[in-house]
């Protein structure tokens, strides 16, 4: 026992001991601050797994409208949008922004928002997707600004107008408009 206790040992089991806790300490830290981003990667992976192993086909890629407007996207609109596009099928992503506090954090409240649509950055890119616009103007063009960011393109928008008053649906689908081709022709104007 008493070589044991000897002061190049303790100082082996002091160091020992200290390493273990600071790694069960860094390990702690990196899952608990860590969950959110630890669920969105696992989620992903989990995704990507299935899908590789469904064998994806590629006519049978999912079609998205994403709605930042903050009213439901109406079964006849979506069919409208559908029928635009020439979708078979198509999914509605509700993108929640809520009341937009007017302060310094307004873009990054946005951004947040933007987050929670759970794509990949791959998926960003070749998923065919339209919006839906915001209708308050300074929040549609920081999305607008984001989407161009992630898509490297403008999306394509969804243009709503109200119906006729004897309509089951207050407002329609008027156009989708390709605001990738409205800047390509603009530019002849430089």
């Amino acid at each position: 026992m008493s070589d044991l206790l000897t002061k190049s040992n303790l100082w082996l089991i002091f160091t020992f001991t200290t390493g273990l806790v600071s790694i069960f300490q860094l390990l702690e830290y990196l899952v608990t601050k860590n969950v959110p981003w630890l669920f969105r990667f696992i989620s992903r992976l989990w995704k990507k797994i299935r899908q590789h192993f469904a064998g994806g086909d590629p006519a049978e890629t999912p079609k998205l409208i994403v709605n930042f407007s903050g009213h439901p996207v109406l079964p006849g609109q979506q069919k409208a949008i559908e029928r635009i596009k020439h979708w078979t099928s198509s999914k509605v992503i509700n993108v929640a922004l809520g009341n937009v506090a007017e302060d310094h954090h307004f873009v990054s409240a946005i951004e947040k928002a933007i987050n929670k649509i759970e794509l990949t950055p791959d998926e960003w890119q070749s998923i065919p997707l339209v919006v839906i616009p915001s209708g308050y103007s300074l929040v549609w063009s920081v999305v607008q600004a984001v989407l161009h960011g992630r898509l490297g393109h403008f999306p394509d928008v969804v243009r709503l107008r109200p119906t006729a008053p004897l309509s089951t649906e207050k407002f329609e689908v008027a156009e989708i408009m390709n605001l990738h081709d409205v800047r390509h022709a603009s530019r002849d104007k430089r």
